[in-house]
């Protein structure tokens, strides 16, 4: 920080004492605009906050989020900031992620989620219809919906979820996202996921771990590197960015297909680099259809 920086900083502290919030943000929001720093952007969310601009602090929290949570008092303000945003979903999984203050933090989402049910039945109502009919559309508006749904409280969220992770017309990816989320949240209530080849299956999102956590996703892009070694930065780009498409498409059930992720590499590599796959495998097989859906997605995109 230059000295006039140094002043404001200073000036923001002093209001910040006072309680003079409105002040205080203002001179924070100039100043994190030219400085990027944790405790300036810690102080704007908190001044924010306490000036009931809960929209403009939501939008600091996302970049500053983890700061927020070296202390209870700030993590409280950066729930109740979630929740004022009505994100009750993103609030959760912010907790869930936290070795502390649990039970505390969950009170507050509990209190938003009853007071939105109670206040806006009628938004909310709308807002779980759009959820449900997100296998209506294409893959950018699902998204979109999905997104939309982490203002829905937990137990309508996972009302929608149950139904479009049963749903032939949710996107795979869409339910590759459910799914890793439910497990982030620690969902305990087991879920139906009609699933790539047509068949149904009982997952409980608790009992699994998140996408990039499971261990033959890392192995499997170690191995890639690997064999790629520095002769083929290229192909290892490529085939890495596909590995992470294709176990995409396949979660929750990534372990049940990919038996042996040596050979899948193999496989991978070979066909990044347009040679013949000389062996018809469950891997090669996998591959193929997993390559057309990727390619249509490709396509679309």
């Amino acid at each position: 920080m230059n000295e006039t920086q140094q002043d404001q900083y200073l000036q923001a502290q002093k209001l910040i004492a006072e309680e003079k919030w409105q002040e205080a943000s203002d001179i924070l929001e100039d100043l994190i605009s030219e400085v990027d720093d944790s405790e300036i952007g810690r102080l704007t969310i908190v001044a924010l906050y306490h000036s009931q601009q809960y929209t403009r602090a939501c939008t600091y929290l996302f970049e500053y989020l983890e700061v927020m949570f070296d202390s209870l008092s700030d993590a409280q303000i950066a729930i109740k900031i979630l929740c004022q945003n009505e994100l009750f979903v993103l609030a959760r999984q912010v907790i869930s992620s936290l070795s502390q203050w649990q039970e505390d933090l969950l009170t507050i989402v509990t209190i938003g989620e009853g007071k939105s049910r109670q206040e806006y039945q009628e938004t909310l109502q709308t807002r779980l219809r759009d959820f449900y009919h997100l296998g209506d559309y294409p893959l950018e508006e699902q998204q979109s919906r999905l997104q939309a749904a982490f203002k829905l409280p937990l137990n309508e969220f996972i009302t929608g979820a149950k139904f479009l992770l049963r749903d032939p017309y949710t996107h795979p990816l869409v339910k590759s996202s459910l799914v890793e989320l439910l497990s982030k949240l620690q969902v305990v209530d087991p879920v139906t996921v009609y699933w790539l080849d047509k068949k149904e299956y009982i997952v409980v999102p608790a009992d699994i771990q998140p996408l990039n956590s499971l261990p033959i996703v890392s192995e499997g892009k170690r191995l890639i590197t690997e064999k790629c070694g520095n002769q083929n930065p290229q192909t290892e780009k490529m085939a890495i960015q596909e590995f992470q498409l294709q176990v995409m498409f396949l979660y929750p059930r990534i372990n049940q297909i990919i038996k042996d992720v040596d050979e899948w590499t193999n496989v991978l590599i070979t066909r990044i680099e347009g040679k013949k796959v000389a062996i018809d495998t469950v891997s090669s097989m996998w591959q193929e259809r997993l390559g057309k859906q990727i390619d249509e997605l490709i396509e679309k995109h």
